[in-house]
């Protein structure tokens, strides 16, 4: 299994320069990873066995094959009997006479889990491919010198020097450019979050408000209440019909009693996953609501003597990418470099 997931440590691992925020990456790179490791969890048959396996007496990799492809179903009203020792078993109560078809709940979203999540993987995936297309390597530019120059300090001082001129020069609209760019990575950050849970919800048919007494029940240490809401969205048992037919050419009806080992998983992958999305989320709103703050209330901002807003963000990025002495110097450098701009000619005379 560390094979298969090793790939996702390169993944994670930090960069000297950062092109994203924290939550910027919790949200487009530590949830793929999350969602990467769930998919190789899920898809892993060595570890968990086949994803359905129901119980007869001939010809059973058949029944296999087409209770997976056809779906199994539930009744509407599933019994769950609680054990003492906090689990539960699953009953249907069509287990021993046939269902009507009105009253069959059947679990379409089985087979599309490892889909799903893969699917979601490239998804919250794609504001970070695209703010690093965009981004285009400029602050790699501006701070990766002062890692590799960090115990040589005339070489930090000459960058240092560099960094001045540039952010005295005009790259006004270029600086504008590239803080739109980001909003709008942090905007499709925040819908994608959005439509995630709208996804989710009708993928697993009320999954958020399930969930949430759910989960509540289990803080509150009501573990037979958690079994009996979990297994209404991921049952582990469920019924499987069949048609083969008979001698005489007439079709005989088959019912099998399937067990779903990977809702085992699933329910327990679904329950972190409805805390991450919905702390991930929050965490995006705020963040921008806050650059929706420091947009419309120039006040906010830390005043770095910089012409325009992009300039602005600009800066504050490469100060979040060197140390904060190196930072401070280059604020009282710029600071000293617009106020000699700004000076009357003959302000020196007496």
């Amino acid at each position: 299994m560390y094979a298969a997931v090793k790939p996702l440590s390169k993944y994670l691992q930090f960069k000297s320069v950062h092109i994203y925020d924290a939550i910027f990456t919790l949200h487009s790179k530590v949830t793929v990873a999350l969602l990467l490791a769930c998919t190789f969890l899920l898809s892993s048959k060595q570890y968990f066995g086949d994803p359905i396996q129901c119980f007869g007496d001939r010809d059973m990799d058949y029944v296999h094959a087409f209770c997976w492809i056809y779906g199994a179903y539930v009744s509407d009203n599933v019994t769950v009997t609680p054990l003492r020792n906090g689990a539960a078993q699953c009953r249907p109560d069509a287990v021993s006479k046939v269902v009507p078809p009105e009253n069959r709940k059947y679990i379409t979203y089985y087979q599309w889990v490892v889909l799903v999540l893969l699917l979601e993987s490239f998804v919250f995936y794609m504001p970070a491919f695209l703010w690093k297309i965009w981004e285009g390597g400029r602050l790699k530019h501006l701070c990766d010198d002062f890692h590799k120059m960090a115990v040589c300090k005339d070489k930090s001082r000459t960058h240092l020097r560099v960094l001045v001129n540039y952010f005295s020069s005009d790259y006004k609209e270029t600086h504008f450019r590239y803080f739109v760019s980001y909003v709008f990575c942090e905007i499709l950050n925040l819908s994608i979050s959005i439509l995630n849970f709208l996804l989710l919800d009708v993928f697993f048919g009320g999954f958020w408000g399930r969930y949430r007494d759910a989960l509540l029940s289990l803080y509150n240490g009501d573990y037979n209440q958690w079994n009996i809401i979990t297994m209404a969205v991921f049952p582990k048992c469920a019924k499987c019909e069949m048609y083969k037919g008979g001698p005489s050419g007439s079709s005989n009806i088959y019912d099998y009693l399937c067990l779903l080992p990977l809702n085992i998983l699933n329910e327990k992958i679904f329950a972190f996953l409805w805390i991450w999305f919905i702390l991930v989320a929050m965490l995006i709103a705020l963040k921008f609501l806050y650059r929706l703050a420091t947009v419309l209330y120039p006040g906010m901002r830390l005043q770095c003597y910089v012409p325009g807003f992009g300039d602005w963000f600009v800066l504050m990025r490469v100060g979040n990418n060197i140390s904060p002495e190196l930072f401070r110097k280059l604020l009282e450098e710029l600071y000293a470099a617009q106020s000699l701009i700004k000076k009357p000619p003959g302000a020196d005379e007496i």
